[in-house]
């Protein structure tokens, strides 16, 4: 497994004051001419944990919205406090390029209190990293039920190895970020050699951050036959269960 990983160093942006520019291994698996949406929605974390919050609190929602094709281009965010307070914070981020906006996220942070604990236990067995694979070299990902290939439900542990930004350890938002974006190829609607299932966003409401490199993810899909579908995610890891995460995917038959 670790032979397949990227050089030490690489990341999907490089920071050039106050440009994100992306590296070679940063291409969207559904268009060469665009920009990966994991990565987009790591960036989109990178810069939302930027953000100073006026007391300790937790990222309690996350929302992605990807707004088209993301060319391969440098880009810039625009950050916007929405909501400032020291009992809940709202914080939006703009990523641009070409005169456009393509992505727009929002971080939602709750203050952090005690609390009665009401967790869940894990879903699934614990990965073995000695049976994971990975198709792309900087992310690994232990299968544990459905595939790829085939539509209907799944679950996979998934461990990304690249950062998102040279010189930026990956942070738990990030990552949690990015693992999110997997659950539409978890859970395949339709057979990925007749049809493209691109997601139009992600969104995430964490109980906590995820602990660890490995983020399980136990999913589902739904459709009404419309072309249009709703992946609906489970989220752990090794202490339990944290989250759930959603995503809105386009569906479109390839060309015969």
């Amino acid at each position: 497994m670790h032979a397949n990983r990227p050089e030490p160093g690489l990341a999907f942006y490089e920071a050039h004051d106050a440009q994100f520019v992306p590296t070679d291994i940063n291409v969207s698996p559904w268009n060469s001419q665009g920009l990966n949406g994991v990565a987009l929605a790591g960036l989109a974390a990178h810069v939302l944990g930027t953000v100073p919050s006026p007391a300790d609190m937790h990222t309690a929602r996350l929302t992605i919205d990807i707004l088209g094709l993301v060319p391969r281009v440098p880009l810039e965010a625009r950050v916007r406090v929405v909501r400032e307070g020291r009992r809940v914070q709202l914080v939006e981020v703009d990523i641009e390029a070409q005169g456009r906006v393509w992505v727009r996220a929002t971080a939602l942070r709750s203050r952090i209190a005690p609390s009665p604990l009401a967790a869940l236990p894990l879903s699934r067995p614990l990965p073995d990293p000695a049976l994971a694979r990975g198709v792309v070299p900087w992310v690994s990902m232990h299968r544990l039920e459905g595939s790829f290939a085939h539509p209907g439900p799944g679950a996979q542990w998934v461990h990304v190895h690249t950062d998102v930004v040279t010189g930026h350890a990956l942070t738990p938002l990030e990552r949690v970020a990015m693992v999110a974006d997997f659950g539409s190829s978890t859970a395949p609607l339709v057979s990925p050699r007749e049809w493209t299932f691109a997601n139009l966003d992600i969104s995430a409401h964490l109980t906590r951050l995820p602990q660890g490199e490995w983020i399980l993810l136990d999913t589902t899909s739904t459709s009404s036959a419309n072309g249009i579908g709703v992946v609906n995610t489970q989220m752990g890891d090794v202490a339990g269960m944290f989250g759930h995460a959603h995503q809105t995917v386009f569906l479109d038959p390839r060309p015969v």
